[in-house]
């Protein structure tokens, strides 16, 4: 895999390991970064571009949360078989047969097996989801992760007058006139997105983002501190088995009341 941005992130003192930057030289505190708007290269998370016919069955079964519609995105629990939590990761759909995953969770690892342990089941003897393709999404779209009080300005000063997407929301949107796809993610405490931008125009993009005094490239460390204040984060700090009942799942809004997916029955679902 290439990385478009290595060089970016050498020339700010980052200190990368296992394919991810874990931090960077004279990074702002988490809180003072929130303040502006706090800027994470997600390359090194588990990044996955899954499409086909089959795509939404395969989902709808790995994911216990609410069912994606097109042009939406949300935090979704994945379930084992025994009803335990494996991780919970961003889900976007783009368009009918067509979702990106990605967790940055010290789960993404365990995610990312299950994942493919998944996709391969069978079912009478040939593939339950041989019409799906799962692919490295970082060979297509750089994900940059942006958080703080000063994002929508910041995403205003290169999009102008074109409306942005709701949280929870998903859209193609020119930046500089160029397309992007924006993800605006439901974090409850602060305002967090993510661009999905061209690999040929991550770089112009990542510069240009650090031209504005009040943007702050943080590392995964400091992600990992932003991802454990949402309410299941804590939890998922470990590489442990993770026992999350239906009524903490259900007060989290991570789990779905028509069942259908897998771990249903060890969560205790008919």
């Amino acid at each position: 895999m290439a990385w478009p941005l290595l060089l970016e992130h050498g020339y700010l003192g980052a200190s990368i390991d296992d394919g991810r930057v874990v931090s960077y030289l004279n990074e702002a505190p988490l809180a003072e970064a929130l303040e502006g708007v706090a800027l994470f290269d997600l390359t090194g998370a588990c990044y996955r571009f899954i499409s086909g016919a089959g795509a939404q069955s395969l989902i709808e079964a790995l994911s216990a949360s609410r069912r994606l519609a097109p042009g939406s995105c949300s935090f979704s629990a994945v379930l084992s078989g025994d009803g335990s939590l494996i991780s919970v990761p961003i889900l976007v759909r783009g368009g009918e047969h067509e979702y990106v995953l990605v967790d940055a969770t010290p789960r993404h690892e365990v995610l990312d097996g299950w994942l493919s342990f998944v996709s391969a089941i069978e079912r009478e003897g040939a593939p339950a989801f041989g019409d799906v393709s799962i692919e490295d999404a970082a060979d297509l779209l750089v994900p940059l992760m942006i958080a703080g009080s000063r994002c929508r300005a910041l995403i205003l000063d290169y999009t102008g007058e074109v409306a942005l997407p709701d949280a929870g929301s998903v859209a193609t949107v020119p930046f500089d006139g160029v397309p992007c796809v924006l993800a605006h993610l439901p974090v409850p405490f602060t305002d967090a997105w993510i661009v999905f931008c061209p690999t040929s125009f991550a770089v112009s993009l990542f510069r240009s983002f650090l031209s504005f005094t009040y943007v702050n490239p943080e590392g995964h460390a400091t992600l990992a501190a932003l991802l454990e204040l949402l309410p299941w984060g804590r939890s998922l700090a470990t590489d442990d088995r993770i026992e999350a009942g239906p009524e903490e799942l259900s007060a989290w809004g991570l789990v779905r009341g028509d069942g259908g997916f897998i771990g249903e029955r060890g969560l205790g679902h008919p």
